[in-house]
Parts: C-alpha cells; structure tokens; sequence
C-alpha cells in the first residue's frame, strides 16, 4: 500500500477522475455515431467492473468496520453495473430501484465515514449544526427557485427523493470538508470517498432533474462511471495501521439507513408542489441524521469512559502494587543489608536496627532499640558527631568516621553515611549507614610505612632518606654522610641462597638500630647499601661504634656462623657537595675506593676520587668487549719443589692487556665481580685450562698439575657441571692434572650447597685447594668436612715471616694440621731464601712466588719448563 502525502494526494486524485473521464470522452468523439452507443456500453462495463475488482480486493485485504464499508462500495458498484446491463440490454424500465440501492449503500458507507470521524477528535456536533443548516438554506433556495420558473415540464422531473439525496450529499460534502481539515489520520481515505461520493450523487441529481441531449447525457454517465472507480481505489490510502474508525454495531447502520430511505420514499414530493411541505421534510430529514449521530456519538463516549475508568483502576491498582513491592524492597535493603544499618531520632536514640549492624556490635536488636548511639562511639569521636547530628537538621547527608566498641572490647573503624529522614519538609529522623574501614585503615597505615620504610630491614627507605637529608640541607645545618656497602654479600647470596641474605640484611638493619644515637638515623638505599646519616662531624667516632657493633661481630644463622664486613665511604656537608645528588655521588665514589684498597676499610671522599671514577667507568666499559677484542690473556706461574727446583705444577693467572698497558687483576677483578663479567671470564679461562692440559698431554710437556681459580658464581652455576663434562668430552685429559682453587669464604660455610657442589666435582675426578688459608674465616670444621686435597698458604703469612715470630706459628700450625689430614701444601710469594728455607724446614716443600718465575705467558712458560726439566 502506498501513502500519499498531501501535495501528492492533490495530483492523485484529479489524476484519477480527468484520466478516466478523458478517456471516456476521447471514445465519444472519435468513435462513429452507429458505434458510439456500444463502444460507450463496453468502456462502462469496464470501468464498473475494474472498480468491482479494488473494491473486492480490498474486502479482503481489510477487517472489521473497515471490510464493512468496502463491501458496500462492492454492493454499490454491484448495483450500478446490473443498472448499465438492464438500461442497455432491457426493455424493463425498473432501472430506478437499482440506483436507489446504490444510493441506499453509499448512505450508509457516507454516515459510518462521518459518525465515527466525528468520534475520533471528539469533536463540537455545534459545527456540523453548522453545515446541516447551511445545506438546508441552500436546497430551499434551490427549491423555490424551481417553484418560481413555473416550467410544468421541469417541475415535471423533480421529487423529493433526489431533493433530500442532495441535501444529505451536501451536508455530507461540508462535514467531509471539516474533518480533512482538523483530523490527519486516515485523511487520505476519505478525500477520495468525498470526491467520488459527491461526484456520483450530482452527477445522478443532474441526470434526474434535467433532460439532456445524447452527448450530454453521455458525459454525465462518464462524471458517474469516474466517481465509482475513484471510490473503489479508496483502499489503495487506506492505512490499515490507523485504526480511524472504530469497529461498532453494523446492524445500527443497516436499520438507520433503512429509516432514512423509507422516510426519503415517503415524503417524496413534487419540488414545485409545496415550498414548505419540502422543507419541512428536508428539516426532519436533518434531525432525523442528527439524532443518530448524537447517540452514536453519546454511546461512544459512553464507552470510552467506561474504557478510561477501567485503565484508571488498574492504574491505581498497578500503581499500589508497585508502591508495595518498593516497601518490600525497602524493607528487604534494609533488614538484608550486608551493612549495618541504623534509623535513630535526632537524639541518637536507635529506632531501627538492622541484622548486620545488631551482628556485627555483639548485641541483640531488644538490646540496641531504645539505646542512644553515642554510646557505642568511643568518648573521643562522641563530640565531632554530636556536631554532625546537629548539621544534619539542614537535610544534607554528612559523613564522618569513628572509632565503635564492640561488645568483646574490640575496637573497630566505622565510616557512618548519615542521611537525613525527611517527612513533609521536616527532618524527623536519621538512617546511619555504617561501613567497616578497619582492615582498609590499616592498609593505609602500612603504605605509609612502606611508603618510608624499607619493608626487609625495617630502615628509612631511599625516599625517606632524600627527604631527611634534603630537610637538613634546606635548614642549612652540617652533617655527616655515611655510605656502607657489605663486602662479600654477592657470595653470600651465591652460596647460600637470597634467603639467608635477606636475613643478613634483617640482622645489620636490627643492629643498625641500637647502634645509633638520638641525633643519627640509618636507611637503605637498596641491596646491601646503607647510608647513615649523623648531625655532628666525629666520623671516626661513629665508624668505630658502627664497626664494633654492627660489621664485625659475626651472625649467626641457620646453624652456620657468618662474618660480614663493609667499605665504608664518607662526606660531609656542606664541604663535600652542597646538593644531595653530589653528596650521594661522592660518598659512592669514597666507598669504591674502600673496596679497592682491601675491603673493609673507611675512606673519607677527596676530589682526586672523580679522576678514579673516570678510570673505574673506562674500566667497566672496557671489560665488555676484552673477551671479543683478544685482550684477555693465559699466564702461567710455575709451582716448584724447593729441595730439588723441578717444577710440580702450575697456577693458570688472568691478564688483561687494555690499550697497550697491563691492567693489574687487583683492579678488573673486583669490577669484574660486579659487573658479572666474572661469569664469561671465568668460563674463558676454565676452556683455557682444559685445551692446556689437553695440548701438554699430547706433547712432551707433562705437567702433573693446573691449578685454576674457581670465583663463587662459577661454583654456584646450575650449568657448571654439564659445562666440565662438555669439556671433559672435547677436550679428553686427566683429570687428576685439573685443579680448583677456591677461596675460604665458600668453603667455611657449613651449606648443604657447597657440600653437594664439592661432591659433585670430586665425582668428576678434579682435585681441590683451598685458596689464601687462614686469610678469612676462623673455623676450621670444613677441612674435615670437605674433601680438600690442599692448602696454600698466603702471600700476606709467608712475607712476613722474617721479621713477625707469630706469623712463624700460624705458617707451622697450618704446615702440621695439613700434614696430619693427608693435605698437600703450597706457599705463595716465596721470594727470599729466608721464606724458602723456614717453610722448606717445617715441612712446606712446595712453593709458588717470584724466587723461582713469575707469572709468564705460554710461549716463555714452554721455555722455562723444557729448560728445568732437561736431563
């Protein structure tokens, strides 16, 4: 179905009537005069039944009221073509009854249309009083001027029946008029009922009332014919969505209309008989119309009172039942709220209380009812909230935060959302809504520790510690800046696990504590750095105290007794840096110096540091690339038997040659250490070791022994062990000839680790030597423990020998225990006849040092050899 807008419906509908009333113009003219009578009969019956065919379609296509009026145009067009067949095929001058049926039908279709329109906008019945008297007024004048021409044979033709068909055309025709005006809905319907209603009707009037000529008489069928279809093609607009007119009694209409045509066929009068007999009809005729529409109209309203009363009651009833199912919900928010809630008076005196808030206090409903709420409010939030009880008069919620006893003492946070009750304007009362924040509390409570303190050792954490120094900085007051920095806790860490440097940490952070005075205060800054910050200048006499109390003593844990020391660098302010970023730095660069001169030494920052600093970062930088560059390179240091001078075995030494000059291992080494560059570098030379021995067994050099230093990280590698045996499968030597040398601080520890890993290399047939003995720890329970195959005595015991008699005693006891454990003994740094002849006497007989070669490259080692072991 189409719809029209009203500029279309204006072109449609003209459209509709010139085109059919053209065409039938067009056969009148051009068809010849024998001809014109059939050619015209054959054009009716088409059109008739092209207008039977919309009109049945839309039976079909519509329902209710709106399929009852399409079937009264049906029965109209229906009766129009049995007239055209009878007045053309047919003597029979009973014609006139089928045209009165057509009448009778669109009657009754025309009073549906505009009782129920009217109906629909409930609209004034004043106005079509309106129309109905103006119709009237109209047809009398038509009526007298009939009576005045006194023509007989034109008074002849006329009745009151096509009288009063007229009047209600016209009545009809300004009420159609009204309707398109004020109602939108379905108006494109009925603009085409109007225009073929009235088309037809004065087009029958006027074939009634007049005697026409052949052609004129023609043409007043085609205006005939033209209004049909127009009005069957009605339902092409007829939007069945809009239901316009309103489904009612059919049998109402039939019955009216049948009174309105019995009436027209009793009072059909002559129009020049009597002027007022006409109008006196054609007045009752009117009355008798609007009769029916007003109880029409009456009973339609009548019904959508009843309709509007019957949607007010459920309304009302919907409407309490959604205002109880609110008070459930109320009440189910409220009793089933997992918060507590309270409704007290503005004097705090509990009205309501729910299960949560009687649960959560320890107390029973009966209990809480009655009581005042400041009770349970602990006496010091009890006067801020007897404010807020007071504020909230204003009818604003207010929020505040106490501290509440529970009924086991316990003390809890609360945050109470009060909001005000507000009956007609007033407040009467107050609901508390109150939120547990205890645990949130203490949360915020520990990010702010942790946001200052270091969670391990429990310190000032570095930020903490900025603040601090930049307060006293800012105040411009002198202090002392302590940077410590533990020594040895990387192989700690190796050795044993972060756990247990963790628990160092822990340790050094509980003795920092209780080392400091009232005017000193510690952090860490991160790893094993500390940082003690003192407001008085005697450094000496806090490095003391914190040596005595805090590095030196040892540590006890997990069964194994630990020794820990520091480097120690210092500055002060303001004479050492006025800004903290300097002050941090050169502490840093002073700590490093420490570290370079022995460990476990105190140094004061000096400005010739910076230059050491630069050489430090060349240094590290350098140590990236020596691997790759070549610069990294085996020396070898001949061991020897002092009594006979033949070479036993060897210590395989590291050198680095960086630009053209020799960097000692004193230096690279440490930096190497904490780098990681150790890692690489002591994977290199362990590959070297093995490719020497490999090349010596294959020629004529037997060498019996090639000692290696084994660093912590190599030892505690997950990879070291497949990493030998890769070797031992490339490279297939003995490996009796393969020595690890490792330091005292791995093997003094009593670890499960360090003992696996020994077992592990023992398993592999490499033989051990415990490095620097008697340099770092005191017990001695591991020479017993681990299977050590021997011990070398340290540079710093066999130099001094000649001039300090208790370094004569350490070197003799070391001598004799190893004797007495099967161990074999090596002296480092032999470099006088003195050292060689007292270790040779107390038993010591292999030596290492500069009396018999220094470190030297392959090349001169191969010399060196064949020269001592020529027969």
């Amino acid at each position: 179905m189409h719809e029209l807008s009203a500029y279309s419906l204006r072109q449609y509908v003209p459209a509709i009537l010139i085109g059919t009333f053209s065409t039938g113009l067009l056969f009148l003219f051009l068809t010849p005069h024998d001809l014109r009578q059939i050619t015209l009969f054959i054009y009716y019956l088409v059109i008739s039944g092209a207008a039977i065919g919309f009109s049945g379609v839309a039976i079909f296509k519509h329902r209710g009221m709106r399929r009852f009026i399409h079937v009264l145009i049906s029965a109209g067009n229906v009766c129009f073509t049995l007239y055209l067949l009878m007045h053309n095929l047919s003597t029979n001058d009973n014609t006139q009854s089928l045209l009165f049926l057509q009448n009778f039908f669109y009657l009754i279709m025309a009073l549906i249309v505009i009782t129920q329109s009217i109906e629909f906008r409930t609209l004034k019945l004043r106005t079509f009083d309106l129309f109905a008297l103006f119709s009237f007024l109209l047809i009398g004048g038509l009526h007298i001027w009939f009576f005045s021409t006194q023509d007989v044979s034109l008074v002849s033709q006329l009745s009151g029946f096509e009288e009063q068909m007229l009047l209600i055309s016209l009545y009809m025709m300004l009420a159609f008029l009204y309707l398109n005006r004020v109602v939108s809905a379905g108006q494109q319907f009925r603009i085409l009922l109007l225009v073929g209603i009235l088309g037809f009707t004065i087009a029958s009037t006027a074939d009634t009332l007049f005697v026409f000529s052949e052609i004129t008489h023609e043409v007043i069928h085609l205006l005939q014919i033209s209004s049909i279809l127009t009005i069957s093609i009605s339902y092409w607009v007829d939007d069945v969505s809009e239901d316009v007119l309103a489904y009612d009694s059919i049998v109402d209409y039939v019955l009216y209309s049948v009174v309105v045509m019995m009436f027209l066929l009793a009072s059909d009068r002559l129009l020049g008989t009597s002027v007022m007999d006409s109008m006196i009809a054609n007045a009752v005729l009117l009355l008798l119309i609007r009769q029916f529409v007003v109880s029409k109209q009456n009973a339609l309203i009548s019904h959508r009172l009843h309709s509007v009363n019957t949607d007010l009651e459920v309304a009302v009833s919907t409407k309490a039942h959604e205002l109880e199912i609110r008070e459930q919900q109320y009440r189910s928010l409220f009793a089933y709220h997992s918060e507590p809630i309270f409704l007290f008076d503005l004097h705090g005196e509990v009205l309501s209380v729910n299960e949560a808030g009687s649960s959560i206090l320890g107390l029973t409903t009966e209990t809480l009812l009655g009581s005042n709420i400041l009770d349970i409010i602990e006496s010091k939030d009890r006067a801020p909230y007897t404010i807020i009880l007071q504020e909230l008069t204003n009818g604003r919620p207010r929020t505040i935060d106490v501290r509440v006893m529970t009924d086991e003492g316990e003390t809890r946070v609360w945050q109470l959302v009060n909001v005000p009750m507000i009956i007609e304007g007033e407040v009467e009362g107050i609901y508390a809504i109150a939120k547990d924040i205890t645990q949130m509390i203490e949360q915020q409570e520990q990010i702010l520790y942790q946001a200052k303190f270091d969670s391990l050792t429990g310190l000032h954490n570095r930020y903490a510690l900025q603040e601090q120094i930049e307060r006293l900085i800012e105040e411009g007051r002198t202090f002392t800046l302590m940077f410590s920095d533990l020594d040895g806790f990387k192989e700690i860490n190796d050795q044993f696990g972060h756990h247990m440097g963790d628990e160092l940490l822990q340790h050094i952070g509980k003795r920092l504590r209780t080392a400091l005075l009232p005017n000193e205060y510690a952090g860490r800054l991160g790893g094993d750095e500390f940082i003690v910050v003192a407001e008085h200048g005697d450094d000496e006499m806090l490095t003391e105290r914190l040596r005595r109390l805090v590095y030196r003593p040892p540590y006890y844990m997990a069964g194994t007794l630990v020794e820990v020391h520091a480097s120690i660098g210092i500055v002060r302010f303001p004479e050492h840096g006025k800004k903290l970023k300097h002050l941090l730095s050169n502490a840093d660069l002073a700590m490093y110096r420490a570290k370079d001169k022995g460990r476990d030494e105190t140094v004061m920052f000096e400005p010739e540091l910076r230059e050491d600093k630069e050489e430090r970062k060349v240094l590290m930088e350098g140590l990236e690339t020596a691997l790759e560059k070549g610069e990294i390179s085996l020396f070898l240091q001949p061991q020897v038997d002092a009594s006979t001078k033949a070479i036993i075995g060897a210590e395989a030494l590291m050198r680095w040659q960086h630009n053209g000059a020799f960097i000692p291992p004193s230096q690279f080494i440490p930096i190497a250490e904490e780098t990681g560059h150790i890692q690489d570098l002591g994977r290199w030379m362990i590959h070297e070791t093995f490719q020497l021995i490999h090349v010596f067994e294959q020629g004529d050099i037997h060498l019996p022994k090639l000692s290696v230093n084994l660093s912590v990280r190599q030892l505690f590698d997950e990879h070291l062990i497949d990493y030998l045996k890769t070797l031992f499968e490339r490279f297939p030597i003995e490996p009796s000839r393969l020595n690890f040398e490792l330091t005292e601080t791995v093997a003094a520890h009593h670890s499960d680790r360090v003992l696996n890993r020994i077992l592990e290399l023992k398993a592999l047939g490499i033989k051990l030597s415990i490095d620097d003995f008697g340099t770092g720890y005191s017990s001695l329970a591991y020479l017993v423990r681990y299977p050590i195959d021997e011990l070398k005595i340290p540079r710093e015991f066999t130099m001094q020998l000649e001039e300090n008699r208790e370094y004569q005693m350490v070197t003799t006891t070391i001598v004799a225990m190893a004797r007495q454990l099967g161990m074999a003994l090596v002296a480092e740094g032999v470099e006088t006849e003195y050292q060689e002849t007292f270790l040779r006497k107390i038993g010591c007989d292999s030596m290492q040092g500069y009396r018999y070669a220094k470190p030297m490259p392959l090349d001169e080692f191969v010399i060196y050899y064949m020269k001592h072991t020529t027969p």
